[in-house]
Formats: structure tokens, sequence, C-alpha cells
């Protein structure tokens, strides 16, 4: 799972980084109960989706 930092949390010190991102995985565990790994990432390096999302449709057979 890839994280994206804020620049206020983006650190150029590796045990600043590697704390938080033990704390993110800490969190989705207790939230969630799964354990991801975990990438952080550089503020404005994830593509943000752009226009309309696409439609999913549910082919599954009804029972």
């Amino acid at each position: 799972m890839r994280v994206e930092v804020t620049a206020e949390a983006f650190s150029d010190e590796i045990r600043v980084m590697e704390a938080l991102k033990r704390n993110i995985q800490e969190k989705i565990k207790q939230l969630l109960g799964l354990s991801a790994k975990i990438t952080l990432v550089e503020p404005g390096s994830i593509e943000r989706s752009v226009g309309k999302a696409k439609r999913v449709i549910d082919l599954r057979k009804k029972m």
C-alpha cells in the first residue's frame, strides 16, 4: 500500500519516516484487523482520479 505523506509530515530523517510507517501499519491493524506493507511516498506523487468514477456492474448470479 502506498501512502502519500503530507509536506508537514515528510522528513529526510530515516528513523522519523520509519516510525511514521510503523504507526500507520499499527493503526490499520487496529482498525481493520489487516496487516499491510506500507510504502511512504512523497507529497503529490500518487495520481488523482480525474472525471467521473467508472461504473461497476455486478455480474454475479443471484441465488
